[in-house]
């Protein structure tokens, strides 16, 4: 039988383990999680364990991904890492839950509650980039919701750090950008705006997408935002960040956020 491993060669019960990725896995530490490493072993009929000779190739799977958690310590809006370990990441665990979750299992908030959640996703991402983090992973799944509904961002296994003392606008690392990470985040704001999941597969700069590929954007409010991201208009998170406080300010402008707009929500559904 085949079970999972700490670094330090705890054996995972099962039934701890809440998710799982390419390189590795998040179990429940309450009142926390810790995301940790893939790492495998076999239970022997002495019920000794025999870790896989090749766990020693995942073991630095999260190193880098620590660094960038360090980098990004108490900015807002990024899920708050309690420790790094030798055998994984601590991080604060939102019961709450995904905005792809939500969008899938409840039905829309109020479009207030909307363009607060697309102003908070844009901020986060400026944070990052302002600390030399290119994202990359920005995905409904990957943006969680604390206790007050406010977004917190996790998963920066495939993102990079870049030297603080560089432009990070003129950064191409493996055909990762500023712009590809725009894209992903455009396709975020056009689910939480049409509250409905949809994403494109773009790794790299090369990858990208044709514009037939995007969704039907007539009637939306920041149609013309997400076409700007689509088409590489924008050098810098700052000016999709002008942009869409100017939508939002528009769409809004006659009926501002209360809260009792959040209340009547998320506890109405």
């Amino acid at each position: 039988m085949v079970c999972i491993l700490l670094s330090d060669g705890e054996v995972v019960k099962t039934q701890d383990v809440i998710g799982y990725g390419i390189d590795g896995y998040v179990i429940s530490r309450p009142p926390n999680v810790l995301k940790i490493p893939m790492l495998l072993g076999d239970v022997q009929p002495d019920g000794g364990i025999k870790a896989h000779s090749d766990n020693h190739l995942n073991l630095g799977h999260l190193e880098a991904e620590k660094e960038i958690y360090e980098r990004l310590r108490n900015v807002k809006g990024v899920a708050e890492c309690i420790e790094c370990t030798s055998n994984g990441i601590l991080l604060k665990y939102y019961r709450n839950g995904s905005l792809d979750v939500r969008i899938t299992r409840h039905r829309p908030p109020t479009m207030p509650w909307r363009w607060k959640w697309v102003n908070m996703a844009t901020d986060i991402i400026a944070s990052c980039h302002g600390k030399g983090v290119l994202v990359f992973d920005i995905a409904l799944r990957n943006f969680l919701l604390a206790d007050d509904f406010s977004l917190r961002i996790i998963d920066f296994a495939n993102s990079t750090l870049v030297s603080q003392n560089m432009d990070i606008t003129r950064v191409n690392k493996d055909g990762c950008t500023v712009t590809l990470d725009l894209l992903h985040l455009s396709n975020v704001i056009y689910s939480i705006m049409t509250w409905q999941n949809f994403s494109v597969d773009c790794a790299m700069e090369s990858e990208w997408p044709n514009t037939d590929r995007m969704p039907n954007l007539e009637g939306l409010d920041c149609g013309w935002i997400i076409t700007k991201c689509w088409n590489r208009e924008y050098t810098a998170i700052q000016g999709l960040i002008a942009d869409v406080q100017l939508c939002a300010d528009n769409s809004l402008s006659a009926r501002p956020l209360h809260d009792q707009d959040l209340e009547l929500w998320s506890f109405g559904d």
